[in-house]
């Protein structure tokens, strides 16, 4: 059996694109230089993927085993090359991560600029997108770690419970209920609501702890950035649901009130996930150890 790192380095990209042509533009070689590496592959572990016209390429059983192995032999070799690249460093390389809209626009930057002055071999790449589209790309190795707002039970995945945060309910500063206290939340059954999309979790806590004590809300909006939510509400449109982290900056300029509801608990964590099977470098781990020690005072 002759198995290289390129074809499963190509088997890697594949499953990642779901199409070898996508693959092959990530990878910079031809269409044709990929079709054969995989053909190749497959001719010595056998199908990788179901092909059904028109609608890519998708893992089957023996692919999906295959991938957490073929990722760990790619990340150990690239650890290899840094090591005896002659920089004299274990933790030179690139990691890619993802973030909740709240935690990467309002932690991340400052956290991983911090991280790069430390870790000036280490670049990381950062993305923003909700709880439940992160947990998939987690799941399909396609980034290396996250951290997020909503919770994630799936047995692959591993939580670290991260920093502590707890939603508060915004108004425009001209509303009646603006900056009052001991409000039963019965007395906002008629207000209209401005909500984040469905797979985000502050829209998790919202449908859990509010939604069902208002029998049906009034939907006004659904938005998928925290900042979009912020401006609807500044805007008149309705009042919102969202982190007290994404609201300080508004609220301590007087941009934004808060509705003060009697008996209700919004508090919540973040955490940091990864994959179980993925491969812990040293860079890797020193990305997570940096993260889990992180404070934000």
């Amino acid at each position: 059996m002759h198995i290289t790192l390129r074809q499963l380095e190509i088997f890697r990209a594949v499953a990642q694109f779901g199409r070898v042509t996508g693959a092959a533009e990530s990878l910079y070689i031809s269409q044709p230089a990929a079709s054969m590496a995989l053909s190749e592959l497959e001719k010595h572990l056998g199908p990788l993927f179901d092909r059904n016209q028109g609608a890519g390429l998708k893992m089957n059983d023996a692919g999906r085993a295959l991938l957490p192995k073929a990722c760990e032999l790619i990340d150990r070799a690239k650890e290899l090359e840094m090591q005896f690249a002659g920089t004299g460093s274990y933790k030179s390389g690139l990691l890619v991560m993802n973030a909740s809209s709240t935690i990467g626009n309002n932690l991340l930057p400052k956290m991983l600029s911090k991280f790069s002055k430390e870790n000036q071999g280490i670049r990381v790449e950062m993305d923003i997108d909700n709880t439940r589209v992160i947990e998939q790309r987690i799941l399909d190795f396609k980034i290396d770690l996250a951290v997020v707002e909503g919770t994630c039970v799936h047995p692959d995945i591993a939580v670290t419970t991260w920093l502590a945060d707890e939603l508060v309910i915004i108004c425009r500063p001209g509303h009646p209920l603006a900056n009052k206290s001991n409000i039963p939340l019965t007395a906002l059954s008629d207000e209209f609501w401005v909500l984040r999309e469905q797979g985000s979790g502050t829209r998790e806590l919202f449908d859990e702890m509010i939604a069902p004590q208002l029998n049906s809300p009034k939907v006004a909006m659904i938005l998928n950035r925290s900042e979009a939510v912020k401006q609807a509400v500044s805007d008149g449109v309705g009042i919102a649901c969202i982190s007290s982290l994404a609201a300080k900056s508004a609220l301590d300029s007087g941009h934004m009130a808060t509705i003060g509801v009697i008996g209700l608990n919004l508090k919540r964590h973040f955490y940091l996930i990864t994959h179980k099977k993925k491969y812990r470098s040293a860079v890797f781990e020193q990305l997570c150890d940096f993260i889990v020690g992180w404070s934000p005072l």
